[in-house]
């Protein structure tokens, strides 16, 4: 194998095939990338056995087809320390990698290629597309609502659901629930349900994709493949069952609060200030024309603001973790929200538009 390659366009590669190797595996191989220069294309594929990745490169030429298997972390190194206006020369000797720079010269000692474990291809027609920007937007919206460690391995990826001309994307750590709504750019040609990992949902993130570009999206029995321009992403499903989480979303709720979000969320962390492991929580007294938010922690002290708000109901109090609520804050991209309770001892449901909810169950503040 012999290619010229640009130095930007390998470091753009890297830096998502080089996320996905699994630097602390016991498997050499594991620790490494794949190159597959052919047709006029440099591939790279990354895969940590339940995540893959291949990303092509076209700004190269391809002087002799091949292949070579070396370690990410010498190889990005590399060609991080170069210069990005220059281009690189990667010619393999046997298992081995001879990186040519200006003035540079490494040689990276690798494995066989024959070893390293299939990165399958996008195959065939996607079962829908999606504007990249939507899913990118939706996937900020769900992502930080999944469950970090949990016995219920379901709620650690996020449930998928296309039907139509619709996508929508649920996630819930047991605590709170967040839902996301988007339109496809192509009707799913069926209905299709799965539990995607938070992990190729961060990848999917990183998709350097232009602002009219689509995502092709195929989901099969047991993984899902996710196409760009540029990179294909492979994961393995979440399997179990997921909650059934139209049954925790209130049908009908007797009190409606409209409230500036920036403001809300500015109050809520004037009052998170003086809470602590102990005390967790805020209390939010809604009032006809105002939310008095205060807290109290042993030993700190307490405090109390307002923020202006319209109350369509009954007045009440609801205790939340502030944390969950700054969380719906920062990803909201509205002015105004809507927050929807019937009483302090029930889960309050907050929307942002048309296109997302947030259920928060209240905490006890004794």
């Amino acid at each position: 194998m012999k290619v010229i390659a640009q130095t930007a366009a390998l470091q753009e590669a890297l830096a998502l095939v080089g996320s996905i190797v699994a630097a602390r595996s016991p498997k050499p191989i594991l620790r490494c990338v794949k190159l597959v220069a052919k047709d006029d294309t440099l591939v790279l594929m990354a895969t940590d056995l339940e995540v893959g990745c291949r990303f092509g490169i076209s700004a190269v030429k391809v002087e002799e087809p091949g292949e070579v298997l070396i370690p990410a972390g010498q190889f990005a190194g590399i060609v991080r320390e170069s210069g990005g206006d220059e281009s690189l020369t990667l010619e393999t000797d046997k298992e081995a990698c001879h990186v040519k720079g200006a003035g540079s010269h490494f040689k990276i000692f690798g494995y066989d290629p024959a070893e390293y474990p299939t990165v399958t291809e996008f195959p065939g027609e996607a079962d829908f597309k999606i504007p990249a920007a939507v899913l990118g937007d939706m996937i900020g919206k769900t992502l930080f609502a999944t469950a970090k460690a949990h016995s219920h391995y379901a709620i650690s990826g996020v449930l998928w659901e296309a039907h139509g001309k619709g996508l929508k994307l649920v996630a819930t750590d047991g605590h709170r629930l967040a839902q996301a709504k988007g339109n496809l750019a192509s009707a799913a040609q069926q209905d299709r349900t799965a539990i995607v990992p938070a992990k190729l949902m961060g990848l999917i993130q990183r998709l350097d994709a232009a602002a009219d570009a689509s995502i092709d999206i195929r989901i099969e029995e047991n993984q899902i493949l996710v196409r760009s321009a540029q990179a294909t992403l492979i994961s393995s499903l979440v399997q179990g069952n997921f909650p059934k989480y139209a049954d925790v979303i209130p049908k009908e709720c007797d009190r409606k609060v409209t409230i500036q979000t920036s403001q809300f969320e500015h109050r809520i962390r004037q009052a998170a200030l003086l809470t602590n492991e102990e005390s967790r929580g805020i209390k939010l007294n809604f009032g006809p024309e105002s939310v008095t938010l205060s807290s109290r922690a042993p030993e700190t002290g307490e405090a109390e603001v307002q923020c202006p708000i319209k109350l369509e109901g009954e007045p009440m109090e609801i205790g939340f973790n502030p944390v969950f609520l700054v969380d719906a804050m920062r990803i909201m991209d509205t002015d105004e929200l809507l927050v929807e309770m019937n009483g302090g001892g029930k889960p309050a449901v907050i929307k942002a538009g048309a296109d997302f909810l947030y259920v928060l169950m209240p905490v006890d503040l004794g």
